[in-house]
């Protein structure tokens, strides 16, 4: 906060050149004062001897009283700096303006051969077409073997890069092609005309791109589809705007009764889902066939990193429905069976019945709000889908296209698509290149065939030509490969539909080549006569904007619009010197040349009207009521500054004559105030601070875009083009952080595997001592956790709340002076010129007569001083209690009487001792002794305190001493007194005992169900090797069976079976010599696993997740993917056996409560060793260990 105080009393921050405006500070040598804004106001001072000089709050019964000054007081003044009252415009000199526009310094050389960024006198910088774009490629002509670039008008990205994919389909052209009646205008309302217009202009284009001009094919189109885009897409997702598309042109065209025949088997996949189910009454196998489903394309999605594009269709997995109605024996499940209504689950196998000959593939993945990071996926150029055929078919596609989607706030599209040369071409809107394989040593460039991945993933995939990765691709097109007696006749477009294309393109080649080069010229020669070549020589001021878009206009005749030329003027319509950076100096007997010039500016009637000038010269066209506007903002910031440093120093000394009370916060903080004050009243453009300093900005942008366009993007993955930017890489990288310290809560993994599952052994007394041990490290830990959640809490407070009013933070909710907030004194005069500099900003309590301490405010706070008074002597009298040590034990108090205290009052009572520890203002003492929470309605216990063992029994009531329970009553009154007392038996008898109506029973069970339902716990995952690794479980069971004994040992609802110990940092795999992705399971030998640590890591899980929401995070943190996961998970235990339950492919869609996972439990994973070799690759490290992700 003070750095952003620091940066308020800055006149460079405030938008003002140093170099520029440095003058203006030597003006402070002629006067004394500045003028304040103008406020009657009344201050409220206290006499000396009321503070007695020690800078602290006047009492409660002594209220502020005004008091003048009196003549002779010594009131400390700033020292080092004195201000002028108020700057005129009369007194701007010609050299306050060269200064402030930059004049006064000219170069050595004139004219400047320099291509100096901010020189006035420079245009070497224009006359060398530094600014000017580059020839267009829709300007440039093409070469016949290579593809047209489509250009990017108003978002167009996504159409160009479907139309790309679409146009190098020559089975989809050839039926597109087969359509006659064109009849001309009139045709290109329909997809299927426009379609066949579109690309016989992308086949016969002489130019390197296609320009989207006024009432071209391409606006007609992009019209059309936005339209039908947003028709059917209410959110407006920009990302979904290509797949949209895609789908909505392939269902328009198979609507036309003459297109749908031929064009719908190209697209149409149909599938065959077969079900399979077992009855669990006569135990017979059922198959049958499901209703069979078609799509025009499939979806995938991709749930880990670097997963293959055949795995992640989710069209064609296996789905596990459960709960399913069926009846055994009827039709739908197949021959025979007893004819039971029953429900079962069911597994549904989809097959590919129909084969389309063209495979549009969706990532859905790229569309989830949930998925913070993109993930890497692998994609063949030769996709396989045999195995997933109805009858073995042989299903061998070959990739043809790829649509990218990049960045995550600024959407674009681009593609890759291979030609009909067989050739590949990355399609950016107007660029197209040529693909190639080259090695980078950064992230692949746009022509690269892994482009859009991180750098170590592109090469890990370089040498495997058969495969592609990407984390950007959002749609495939793959075509169905031929046979070797297919062959493919190229069906020629209708000729009414080529004579309407050629014909327009004649029309629009209006471009006179040689005319322009004149222009060129001609507009050089100019530019040279206007630049001065000598400093005495008569000069005029132009706007640098306007003489760059004359200069770089191709048109004869250039005619400016207004708001080029009102750009560096003020409201006055005169040069504003805070936009001195947006002038030039030429020559005045030049100026004639430009404005006459048939390749000059010319203005039209219209423009004349508005009288905006064009030049004007140094002195007559600079705004001096604008510049006396703005030294004086430099030199009201430079006396508030002053008066701030003076305020602070004379708060820390005493003071003899009148002083003024004043906050902390204000004292801080005011000088904002002051500065709001004085912009509001002198109306200050505040939209211009940062105008001057966006001039370096923009300059050195458009350096980095210059030079970065002339080199391979791929290094530095940010792609300048138009209407996008792509940081993908960086963002990710900074995502992928986000992602895990958000959802990564490596501070409570288990240290080792003694601590993995539940395990008490021992005697009572060691047991015993283990409880009071970890209830004094919880106590400490949530002693700590309330202090830093207050501190947390104040420090927002402070942040949030920002200072609006002057002294606001003196007052409290009554409007009188708080005794609680901190304070200090300065004197009175120092304080009135503050005070009046803050104008209106001034709290209204604080010129109340009667503003003195509030008595409310200071009654609650003896309250709360007599509560934190009560608090502490509690705990030096109960210290035990406090700390829960030296409990009443089975074994070593047997026959003395005690009394039950519920565990609620107790931590309800902790909070309360440290909050008076802490000394908070506000504290809220009990009231009452509350046992209620014990008993059942039958005012009997609710737990079977007989047979729980200490460490149980604490979980709902704290046993104390009789002199503890006197002192506790005296200071609160019970609302149940519950005694207890144990026998020679080590058993605890209570009155009143326990329940014998059920009610212990019921209580136990929906403690027990209610350990499964939460929300945002932890869970546990660990890697291990073996089943034999995972670490047996001893004492308590899991069981059902033990919520439904009575009177026995029932499981508290916040044991789990993990045990409560030390906590150590999760650790990644970091692996050296083994696989691939799937590698960190530790394939091979056990010796060979062992040379590589282990994965654990937690996240928080809801009772509703999924265990293919586990996989996926286990797949994030290694690498893994959910086909390779062998996973155990902690069951019931029956039978004697050690109660793991591994996961099948049934198990997969089920809840974590039907998992019976509890917060806290491990789930345990290895990778399949099976497949480890698949997922090994040619063993490149695929995940490293990276510690501050952690």
């Amino acid at each position: 906060m003070k750095e952003k105080i620091s940066n308020d009393l800055s006149y460079i921050k405030a938008g003002y050149r140093s170099d520029k405006w440095k003058w203006v500070l030597s003006l402070s040598q002629n006067s004394a004062s500045l003028p304040v804004t103008k406020a009657k106001v009344k201050v409220h001072t206290t006499p000396d001897e009321d503070s007695g000089g020690t800078g602290e709050a006047p009492a409660e019964d002594e209220p502020p009283v005004q008091k003048e000054s009196p003549a002779n007081s010594e009131i400390s003044q700033p020292e080092d700096v004195s201000f002028p009252k108020i700057f005129k415009e009369e007194q701007i000199t010609f050299e306050h303006i060269m200064k402030t526009f930059g004049l006064d310094k000219p170069p050595k050389n004139l004219p400047c051969p320099k291509k100096c960024s901010n020189n006035p006198w420079c245009l070497a910088e224009l006359k060398s077409g530094a600014g000017k774009e580059k020839a267009r490629p829709t300007d440039q002509p093409r070469d016949p073997t290579k593809p047209v670039g489509l250009q990017n008008t108003a978002n167009t990205c996504w159409i160009n890069s479907a139309l790309q994919a679409l146009f190098h389909l020559p089975k989809f052209r050839n039926v597109i092609n087969n359509i006659g009646g064109f009849a001309g205008e009139e045709s290109l309302s329909t997809m299927l005309y426009l379609l066949q217009a579109i690309f016989v202009e992308m086949d016969t284009h002489p130019n390197k791109a296609i320009a989207c001009s006024p009432g071209s094919l391409f606006e007609k189109i992009g019209m059309f589809a936005t339209q039908e885009i947003m028709r059917k897409d209410a959110d407006h997702e920009v990302l979904k705007c290509v797949s949209e598309f895609l789908e909505n042109t392939i269902d328009t065209l198979i609507a036309d009764p003459r297109l749908g025949p031929e064009l719908s088997p190209l697209f149409s996949t149909s599938l065959m889902r077969l079900a399979r189910w077992k009855c669990p009454v006569c135990k017979i196998d059922h198959e049958s066939q499901l209703a069979p489903a078609t799509s025009y394309t499939m979806a995938a999605y991709v749930s880990a990193d670097e997963c293959p594009l055949d795995q992640c269709l989710v069209d064609l997995q296996t789905e596990t429905q459960t709960g399913v109605s069926l009846i055994c024996g009827s039709e739908s499940s197949g021959s025979g069976g007893c004819g039971a209504q029953v429900k079962v689950d069911r597994v549904v196998t989809p097959k590919i019945q129909g084969l389309p000959t063209i495979l549009v593939i969706r990532n859905n993945s790229l569309m989830d709000r949930d998925l913070k990071r993109r993930l890497h996926v692998v994609y063949p150029e030769t996709l396989d889908l045999t195995s997933h055929t109805l009858s073995h078919i042989a299903a061998t596609y070959t990739l043809s296209a790829v649509i990218f989607h990049h960045g995550h706030w600024v959407k674009h599209f681009s593609a890759h698509v291979r030609t009909n040369g067989n050739k590949w071409y990355n399609f950016n809107d107007e660029q197209v290149s040529e693909l190639t394989n080259r090695s980078t040593t950064g992230n692949p460039s746009e022509s690269h065939r892994n482009y859009f991945s991180i750098a170590n993933v592109a090469n890990k995939y370089k040498h495997r030509p058969g495969l592609r990765v990407s984390r950007g691709s959002f749609v495939w097109v793959y075509v169905l490969s031929p046979t070797a007696e297919e062959e493919t006749v190229t069906t020629p477009p209708p000729e009414a539909v080529v004579e309407y294309v050629l014909r327009k393109q004649e029309e629009s080649m209006t471009v006179n080549h040689q005319l322009q080069a004149e222009i060129k010229r001609e507009k050089e020669a100019l530019l040279g006569q206007l630049a001065v070549t000598d400093i005495l020589e008569d000069y005029e001021l132009i706007s640098e904007s306007l003489l760059s878009a004359w200069f770089n206009c191709d048109d004869l005749e250039y005619k400016p619009q207004p708001s080029l030329l009102a750009q560096p003027l003020c409201e006055h319509k005169l040069f504003s010197p805070r936009k001195f950076h947006l002038l030039k100096c030429i020559r005045k007997e030049s100026l004639q040349s430009l404005l006459n010039d048939r390749c000059g500016i010319h203005q039209d009637e219209a423009l004349k009207k508005l009288a905006l000038p064009i030049s004007m010269s140094t002195d007559s066209g600079c705004c001096r009521q604008c510049l006396a506007k703005a030294v004086n903002h430099i030199l009201f910031i430079e006396r508030v500054k002053s008066l701030h440093k003076q305020a602070k120093k004379d708060a820390r000394k005493p003071h003899e004559g009148p002083t003024v009370v004043l906050g902390l916060e204000t004292l801080e903080y005011w000088p904002r105030l002051a500065l709001s004050a004085y912009v509001k009243e002198n109306g200050i453009d505040t939209e211009e601070e940062d105008s001057e300093n966006s001039l370096e900005t923009s300059k050195k942008t458009d350096d980095l875009t210059k030079s970065s366009s002339n080199s391979v993007s791929g290094s530095s993955g940010v792609h300048v083009n138009g209407d996008k930017c792509d940081n993908g890489e960086v963002k990710s990288e900074v995502e992928d952080k986000d992602v895990a310290s958000s959802c990564d809560t490596s501070s409570s993994v288990p240290e080792n595997d003694d601590f993995a599952c539940d395990n008490r052994t021992g005697n009572a007394e060691a047991e015993r001592d283990q409880v009071d041990d970890d209830k004094s490290k919880l106590d400490t830990c949530s002693e700590v956790k309330d202090a830093s959640v207050s501190k947390a809490k104040d420090t927002k407070e402070t942040v949030t709340n920002e200072l609006t009013l002057f002294n606001e933070d003196l007052v409290c909710q009554h409007n009188l002076l708080s005794p609680t907030v901190g304070s200090c004194r300065i004197p009175k005069v120092l304080a009135t010129e503050i005070i009046e500099l803050c104008g209106e900003s001034v709290h209204p309590a604080f010129f109340q007569d009667d503003f003195s301490t509030c008595p409310d405010c200071g009654a609650k706070l003896e309250e709360s001083v007599r509560a934190c008074d009560s608090g502490r002597q509690q705990k030096k009298q109960l210290s035990n209690l406090f700390q829960e040590r030296k409990r009443p034990h089975p074994m070593r108090d047997p026959g003395k009487q005690v009394y039950a205290v519920s565990r609620e009052f107790i931590v309800k009572w902790k909070s309360y001792i440290r909050s008076c520890e802490r000394g908070d203002l506000e504290v809220c003492p009990l009231t009452k002794l509350e046992n209620s929470s014990l008993l059942c309605t039958h005012g009997h216990l609710l737990f079977p305190v007989f047979s729980l063992q200490p460490h149980q029994l604490s979980e709902y009531l704290v046993l104390v001493w009789e002199e503890e329970w006197q002192i506790l009553s005296a200071i609160y009154s019970p609302d149940h007194v519950i005694t207890a007392v144990y026998n020679e038996s080590a058993i605890l008898i209570t009155e009143p005992g326990v329940c014998e109506s059920g009610c212990v029973e019921v209580r136990a069970a929906q403690d027990y169900e209610d350990q499964f339902s939460y929300e945002c716990e932890i869970i546990h995952v660990r890697q291990v090797n073996s089943v034999t690794d995972i670490p047996k479980r001893s004492g308590r069971t899991r069981g059902g069976a033990a919520a439904a004994q009575a009177g026995t040992n029932v499981a508290p609802a916040a044991v789990n079976n993990e045990s409560i110990g030390p906590r150590k940092k999760p650790r990644l795999a970091a692996q050296s010599g083994s696989g691939g992705a799937g590698a960190g399971a530790g394939a091979g030998s056990t010796g060979a696993s062992n040379s590589h640590r282990l994965v654990r890591a937690s996240k928080t899980f809801s009772s509703s997740d999924t265990l293919r929401e586990v996989q996926n995070f286990i797949a994030e943190r290694t690498g893994i993917w959910p086909m390779l996961q062998t996973l155990w998970v902690c069951g019931e235990s029956q039978e004697g056996d050690d109660g793991l339950i591994q996961i099948t492919d049934d198990h997969r869609a089920m809840t974590l409560n039907a998992l019976r996972v509890r917060p806290g439990d491990t789930i345990y994973f290895r990778a399949a060793v099976e497949d480890m070799q698949l997922a090994a690759g040619d063993g490149m490290v695929e995940f490293n260990e990276m510690e501050e992700d952690w």
